[in-house]
């Protein structure tokens, strides 16, 4: 089957990340890692397993971060290799395991990528997995499986940017029938969105700024608007088209980079706080932003947060940058909580409990929220080509997700 995999070269692995900047049609050459190349349809590793087909799968930032041998070096011992990309999909189950209950071949499903204790034949499992919170597993490298935190990154575990993947019944969920492919496809993002959403005691009238507005800030403005309407939500996006996008799901204010004086005036003017200029420095909010989700993750945005913060403010990193020399004065002396984000997990939420993913199809089947527009662009699997270059140049192309069909 054709399939989009990676395989761990170091030569090769530190070249394509040294030339790529200057030279991008090195991802496409025999040089880069990742290729489409034909490899045997997986078998499935147990009875409580199921094959999918994909009808949709989103090439995610993180995908993008392995093509470009930019991800960080700290996640490599989390991950086996030769491994075949995709964890963001809506598929059909067309074969499943002598133990599957509750899933039918046929059935449309969507997948939870994380391989924790569960996949992994890990029993009991750990103190994570036992409550829900399968992102936080303490067994990644053991059990049954390669070494690997999801589907997607883990040798003999494909996944779904190919013709067939294979997915432990644990992680399925059934794909209501008013939910579009697409919006089943973006179920990933949006759930985590609405982890970060969840796990922010999010009071009536705060103010919340999403900074970045690729597909997890979007997806991050569409859950703050599902679960918190009442609260005010401001974006910061330098790309024009992106920014209407925001606004367009839920965003009151779009703030334009650079981050300089010019951002610290019109953020102290939208929030009524008190901006200080210290010498030597970059100005200081009193008052400010409730909360702060930041999905870019850059030395310059996270300084900036934490001076933009109100006093007893939140910060919530999900972005996957590499910052260096951050001022971390702005933490003790406003007392900030800062929160690292990953993935999604089983809820409290409205007096139930409930896995993220559920509330997504869910949200997704109300009405109460639409993804579906965000998955701009299509391709056959045949064309990766042209959809890496779309992904590699997004504001050329007005596109958000990128996605690939069989």
């Amino acid at each position: 089957m054709k399939a989009l995999t990676f395989e761990y070269n170091l030569p090769k692995y530190l070249l394509t990340g040294a030339l790529d900047r200057r030279w991008p049609r090195v991802l496409f050459s025999n040089i880069a890692p990742v290729q489409m190349r034909e490899i045997p349809e997986p078998e499935l590793p147990g009875p409580d397993w199921v094959k999918i087909r994909p009808r949709l799968a989103g090439l995610c930032g993180s995908d993008m971060g392995i093509i470009n041998c930019h991800e960080s070096l700290t996640m490599q011992p989390f991950a086996s290799f030769p491994f075949v990309l995709g964890h963001e999909v809506c598929g059909e189950i067309t074969e499943a395991g002598a133990a599957v209950e509750g899933f039918d071949v046929g059935d449309r499903v969507t997948v939870n990528p994380m391989l924790s204790c569960l996949p992994r034949g890990i029993d009991p499992p750990c103190r994570h997995c036992a409550s829900g919170r399968t992102q936080l597993c303490e067994n990644f490298t053991e059990g049954r499986l390669s070494p690997g935190t999801i589907i997607g990154a883990t040798s003999g575990v494909p996944g779904f940017i190919s013709e067939a993947g294979i997915a432990h019944v644990s992680l399925l969920h059934k794909v209501p029938d008013e939910v579009t492919d697409e919006a089943a496809c973006m179920t990933d993002p949006f759930s985590n969105g609405l982890h970060m959403a969840i796990q922010n005691p999010v009071e009536p009238g705060e103010t919340l700024m999403v900074i970045g507005c690729g597909v997890m800030g979007l997806s991050t403005v569409a859950a703050l608007r599902a679960l918190h309407p009442e609260s005010r939500v401001i974006a910061v996006e330098i790309d024009t088209f992106h920014s209407q996008v925001a606004r367009d799901f839920g965003a009151e204010e779009v703030v334009t980079p650079p981050l300089d004086k010019k951002f610290y005036r019109a953020v102290a003017e939208l929030t009524g706080a008190k901006m200080y200029t210290p010498m030597l420095a970059k100005p200081l909010l009193i008052g400010g932003v409730d909360r702060i989700f930041d999905t870019v993750g850059s030395t310059e945005t996270i300084n900036t947060s934490l001076r933009i913060l109100r006093n007893g403010g939140w910060f919530n990193l999900l972005g996957i940058g590499e910052p260096k020399r951050i001022d971390w004065t702005p933490v003790w002396f406003k007392e900030l909580t800062l929160r690292g984000v990953y993935g999604y997990q089983t809820e409290e939420h409205a007096g139930e409990r409930i896995h993220d993913f559920d509330l997504a199809l869910r949200l997704h089947a109300e009405g109460r929220a639409d993804l579906t527009p965000l998955v701009t662009h299509k391709f056959r699997l045949d064309d990766w080509p042209e959809a890496l270059d779309v992904a590699l140049n997004k504001g050329a192309h007005h596109a958000v997700k990128i996605a690939f069909t069989p």
